[in-house]
């Protein structure tokens, strides 16, 4: 409403408290950026490109979710290496095969255990071609009006548009920044690579190359024979109402708080519902856990504020929405759940992840201004705090508190360590590849939509920055969901993960359970939402500035 910002323009807040000349600052640029102080005429397009952009993501998004595919696996023997659990689960068609699909929860173990390589590939073609063909064609489109947002809002690009109010600053930043993590991460990766193809050349000594399709089961064959890391034994220790009380009382621990049971309605019988609140008994916000994949349901793993909290006025609300295994109660012979709901270590992660951005929120939701309470800092910072906590799965006197297996027996120590020996392996070329992500997304927001060719960029990038060699007649982008909810900021994840490093640097030197470090973290951190920059928080907290050592001291550990 251009009323509302001229009434914003008139207001002087320099008598103000800090936050409030903050919020003030914010509304204002957020209320230029949309494009308010432009002609009625200009104002109208602008609004119905953001409609339109609007519906085409949404539809987008929709085309990924909706576009299941799936193959056909006739014999028991195309199964060997699944977990039993796993085959246990399977559907299967009219004629009796079984059907393994694109959903997560199918194509992921899939892909890490199953011996057969041609079923592996035809999987993986299926999950690249998600949303193609109609998904081309609506990029094109959304990259194209977002251009044309940028260009009469007075910007060059789409990308400089959205990195102007990031930490990153501008589009220069963020790919000067690419190039240097794919520079570091380079040797790293090759020495990766190296592996997986000896690891390869073992089955097929011809082999010459390898697939993005065989690095997970590669990687899987490696860590089990070099470092004697079993994920199908460790799964056994990861059932997930276990998870879930372990992560409850983790969070408890590190943030002084506890999580009780919240009566209230949900939208599914197996959605779960919870109060958070100080030790001290002050209610701090409410969340719902929808973890449980089911038909018709967003198939990733995602926090979603529902209610922002303000000072004295309303509490936070948040829910995760995830996809793990889940238990029933079913009961064998021997009185044990025939399925326990057992879950990756990396659905763990993730797990934890999620819940990283729900205490978040939930704690950070307490600002006098909405604008700036929960998770409201810079785009760029937001997943910081929640890979911080993933370090917390690697530790075993966190995961000797949860993690054990039907017979009672709590994980061993020797497990861990090997996790541990076994957890460095993969991390380069994860890293390039995750460069090749962030560059296509910052290239194609950068590029002209009239000369931008969506197949050739990607084959070029990830020439550039992968590992793994493009394959014939695919089309990520076509699924690619970030290219629309992060726009040319896939970045971020990487840039955070830097940030998250250091931050994981106080811990690691007095303590992951040291009660004055966790208070420091939470109150310096956490607590604030976006009252402050977030480059401001960070220096709150370590005492200093950020850097890069704590995330080449990871990358470069053994």
């Amino acid at each position: 409403s251009q009323a509302i910002y001229q009434q914003l323009q008139q207001i002087d807040s320099s008598n103000s408290d800090a936050i409030t000349q903050r919020y003030h600052k914010k509304l204002l640029i957020n209320f230029t950026r949309s494009g308010v102080d432009k002609d009625q005429l200009l104002r109208d397009t602008l609004r119905q490109l953001q409609i339109d952009i609007a519906d085409l993501g949404q539809q987008f998004s929709k085309n990924i979710r909706e576009d299941v595919r799936h193959i056909t696996v006739d014999s028991i023997d195309e199964l060997k290496g699944l977990p039993q659990d796993y085959i246990d689960g399977l559907s299967k068609n009219a004629e009796g095969q079984w059907l393994i699909t694109t959903d997560y929860p199918s194509i992921f173990p899939f892909l890490r255990y199953a011996h057969n390589d041609k079923n592996r590939l035809a999987i993986y073609k299926q999950f690249l071609d998600r949303g193609y063909p109609d998904n081309e064609a609506l990029l094109k489109q959304i990259i194209s009006k977002r251009d044309q947002l940028a260009k009469h809002l007075g910007y060059d690009t789409y990308a400089e548009y959205v990195t102007e109010v990031a930490m990153i600053a501008t589009p220069s930043n963020a790919s000067t920044f690419i190039d240097r993590i794919a520079t570091l991460a380079k040797p790293r990766s090759d020495r990766d690579y190296k592996q997986l193809l000896a690891q390869l050349q073992t089955i097929d000594p011809q082999a010459e190359k390898v697939g993005n399709w065989q690095k997970a089961f590669l990687e899987e064959q490696v860590k089990k024979e070099q470092y004697q890391y079993d994920a199908k034994a460790i799964r056994e220790y990861f059932a997930y109402d276990d998870v879930k009380q372990g992560i409850f009382e983790l969070a408890g621990q590190l943030f002084d708080v506890e999580i009780i049971p919240w009566q209230t309605s949900t939208w599914h019988p197996a959605v779960s519902t919870h109060e958070l609140r100080k030790k001290t008994g002050e209610t701090l916000g409410y969340f719902y856990l929808d973890m449980h994949p089911r038909d018709g349901k967003y198939k990733h793993a995602a926090h979603f504020g529902i209610k922002t909290g303000v000072l004295d006025k309303q509490l936070p609300v948040s829910a995760l929405i995830c996809n793990f295994p889940g238990e029933d109660q079913q009961l064998d012979s021997t009185g044990h759940r025939l399925n326990r709901g057992l879950m990756e270590h990396n659905q763990v992660e993730t797990f934890l992840h999620e819940f990283g951005h729900l205490m978040h929120s939930l704690i950070g939701g307490h600002q006098e201004w909405s604008g700036l309470s929960g998770i409201a800092t810079e785009r760029d910072f937001v997943e910081a705090p929640s890979q911080l906590l993933e370090e917390w799965v690697w530790n075993y006197d966190t995961l000797k508190t949860f993690a054990v297996n039907a017979n009672g027996e709590t994980i061993p120590k020797a497990m861990v360590d090997k996790m541990l020996r076994a957890r460095g392996f993969g991390k380069g070329t994860h890293i390039r590849n995750q460069m090749f992500y962030a560059a296509l997304s910052l290239d194609y927001y950068s590029s002209s939509p009239e000369t931008l060719d969506l197949n050739e960029t990607l084959i070029r990038l990830q020439q550039a920055y992968s590992p793994f060699d493009y394959i014939n007649d695919t089309h990520f982008y076509a699924n690619f969901g970030h290219l629309y909810g992060y726009s040319a900021r896939y970045y971020t994840y990487m840039w955070s993960l830097v940030i998250a490093a250091d931050l994981f640097s106080e811990f690691e030197r007095d303590g992951l359970l040291n009660s004055d470090v966790a208070a420091r973290y939470r109150d310096k951190v956490l607590a604030p939402g976006g009252s402050k920059d977030a480059a401001d928080l960070v220096a709150d907290f370590l005492g200093r500035p950020f850097n890069y050592d704590a995330f080449i001291e990871q990358l470069n550990a053994e």
